[in-house]
């Protein structure tokens, strides 16, 4: 019988699946279902924690190397920078485990790399104490300490500082090392939101109403995702961020969300009477199987036309929808915490390639808007090349286009983040994903 997996091993196969190109986030909750739920908690620890320090880890990690770090064989460096985390990020983990049992965790990916890992996890264990200082030649400038201590790439670092100003763009650095809490959709059909909370609190899930939309709540307590009103479908997990975009999409009786799955921003629209239809557009067959079958979980499957379509050719008439909801595929700048992989892979050459796709499908929705109607663009990317700069060129060339402003309804959070080009900017907070919106309407003849 094959021995079970140690979270440690299940975290490093992670890391070098990440290395390869693979997103973190799925592979923990395929590899979480091995574990329990305090090892699943664990491995998650695990894999965040050294993704999202790995640039300090390695700034860190080269003091004790005679190599440059982005030279070792990939299970050396990513076995080093998991024990380095252990020992300089999480407080519970005892430096006797951190050191020996990713040494054996090593040792099943590289044997003979686990007598240098155990070498060097020795040596910080010893001489470095938690976090890892960050110690730069004299000259160096504050922005490259700061890029280190927040362990984001100093080319993001630079560009956000310029953008957003040093203490916000900060505080949207330090809130990439936090985890956000689950956030449920107060769907009507389940109840009112007392009753909602009522219902969740008798099995020991507390949650309050978030600023951020009408019908989210915010998870303080409990198992939410175990719940039964959510593994039934009466209520989802949905962030406060889709929540609140569906609410800047004016009402119509139906709506088309062009990459709906799996659903959150769909379910928001109905929820809140936004839509009394919409038609939902996923390209993926197996996604798109997912969202009919939330739907239809949730009954609201009548409601929605589940389309397998790309975006970007939508087999839709034109000119014949009053609301389109277009959430463009983008770098993710808004979302480093979820997705920390980013902060490793992305460069700024990396941004045109997106501003591209994004403009092609930008161009693919206006052409379904009818006279009057409003398409809302969004993307979950903090860059003006993903968002203003693409809708400005494609409005340039579309006279019959211009932007427009947020109507009545949105919340505070939202208007405070809307400036006087409509443009909505959220900045990465304590309880919410970075993300921008920019509304639009095809004008009347």
């Amino acid at each position: 019988m094959t021995a079970p997996r140690s979270a440690r091993e299940l975290a490093l196969g992670i890391l070098l699946r990440v290395d390869k190109g693979a997103h973190a986030a799925p592979l923990l909750d395929a590899r979480g279902r091995e574990l329990d739920a305090r090892d699943r908690d664990f491995l998650r620890a695990l894999v965040k924690k050294t993704l999202r320090g790995a640039i300090r880890l390695d700034h860190v990690l080269q003091r004790h190397l005679k190599q440059p770090a982005a030279s070792l064989d990939p299970p050396v460096l990513a076995g080093l920078r998991l024990g380095v985390a252990q020992l300089l990020l999480m407080d519970r983990v005892p430096a006797h485990a951190a050191v020996g049992e990713t040494v054996a965790a090593v040792r099943v990916f590289a044997p003979k790399a686990a007598g240098l890992v155990n070498a060097v996890l020795r040596r910080v264990a010893e001489r470095e104490k938690r976090p890892g200082a960050v110690r730069l030649p004299a000259g160096a400038d504050p922005l490259a300490r700061l890029a280190l201590e927040t362990s984001h790439p100093e080319w993001l670092v630079r560009r956000w500082v310029a953008a957003f100003g040093e203490p916000a763009a900060r505080a949207a650095m330090e809130a990439d090392d936090v985890d956000t809490p689950t956030d449920l959709l107060a769907d009507p059909r389940s109840g009112s939101v007392d009753e909602i909370l009522a219902a969740l609190a008798a099995d020991g899930v507390t949650a309050e109403r978030s600023p951020w939309a009408p019908l989210a709540l915010t998870v303080t307590e409990g198992n939410a995702a175990a719940h039964p009103l959510v593994t039934g479908g009466a209520l989802a997990v949905v962030d406060v961020a889709a929540q609140a975009l569906a609410a800047l999409l004016p009402e119509a009786r139906i709506a088309v969300d062009l990459t709906a799955a799996p659903g959150g921003k769909v379910r928001a629209l109905l929820a809140s009477g936004r839509a009394r239809r919409v038609v939902a557009l996923e390209r993926t067959a197996s996604r798109a199987a997912r969202l009919a079958a939330n739907l239809a979980a949730a009954g609201r499957r009548a409601e929605v036309l589940v389309v397998r379509a790309d975006a970007g050719v939508p087999p839709l008439p034109r000119e014949r929808f009053d609301a389109v909801l277009l959430d463009a595929p983008c770098s993710g700048t808004g979302t480093l915490r979820k997705n920390p992989e980013i902060r490793l892979r992305l460069g700024p050459g990396d941004l045109a390639g997106f501003a591209a796709t994004q403009r092609r499908l930008l161009d693919a929705a206006l052409a379904l808007l009818a006279p009057g109607g409003a398409l809302l663009y969004v993307t979950c990317s903090l860059e003006p090349e993903e968002n203003e700069h693409v809708v400005d060129a494609a409005l340039a060339a579309r006279p019959g286009f211009a932007r427009a402003k947020p109507g009545s309804g949105v919340s505070e959070p939202v208007a405070e983040r809307t400036d006087a080009s409509g443009l909505v900017r959220v900045l990465p907070g304590a309880t919410v994903d970075g993300f921008s919106a920019i509304l639009m309407t095809r004008l009347r003849r």
